[in-house]
């Protein structure tokens, strides 16, 4: 049987092309391809296919390599030898004991990457809409400040020729009237007394 070979992770594939981890990530969930294990040739292929990535080194002959030529040299081992029994080595191993520190990280990065990204574009919608809403509130504003203070001027202009026309109508209304009674004193001074009145004429 033919060993499986080895998945790629997905950073070393990132950092392999030069891409971002982040764009990656989310084009393989669109795609369809699992990043849990890594990536195998089918998702790597894939991916290149989307990203229009040639290999360099595809389809160029490696150079041949010329053998040096090595002069024949006899080594004998002699009888002086101590042969020991092969160690048994244990068959399970721990990296633990070569770390000194323990690890500390988020369990799935990326899609709490996604979450934010995510938040962050809403947040961003919600303060440009709030802009917009402001900047409406500030024109209609404007236009009522200069539709009132037209107004405002025009009702300071009607206001004095009010008081103009006031006060000539009033003058003219007290004249008019004084000249009235005067007209009317003359009259009474010639009409007779009312009966019973003391103070009439025998």
């Amino acid at each position: 049987m033919f060993a499986e070979k080895p998945f790629k992770p997905l950073t070393q594939f990132c950092r392999e092309y030069d891409l971002p981890k982040t764009t990656v990530y989310r084009d393989c969930k669109r795609l369809g391809i699992d990043t849990s294990n890594g990536l195998d040739d089918e998702a790597i292929a894939r991916l290149k296919l989307e990203y229009g990535i040639e290999d360099k080194t595809e389809n160029k002959p490696e150079p041949t390599a010329i053998a040096p030529q090595v002069a024949q040299v006899t080594v004998e081992s002699g009888n002086h030898r101590i042969v020991l029994r092969s160690p048994e080595l244990p068959q399970n191993y721990s990296l633990e004991a070569l770390r000194t520190s323990d690890e500390v990280s988020i369990e799935d990065p990326l899609a709490v990457a996604e979450q934010f990204l995510q938040v962050a574009d809403q947040i961003t919608d919600a303060m440009q809409q709030d802009l917009a809403a402001r900047e409406a509130r500030l024109r209609q504003t404007q236009q009522a400040k200069e539709a009132i203070a037209q107004k405002a001027q025009h009702l300071h202009l009607e206001k004095r020729l009010y008081q103009e026309r006031a006060n000539l109508l009033n003058s003219a209304l007290s004249q008019e009237t004084a000249a009235l009674q005067t007209a009317l004193g003359a009259v009474q001074d010639l009409g007779k007394p009312a009966a019973g009145d003391s103070g009439a004429s025998p």
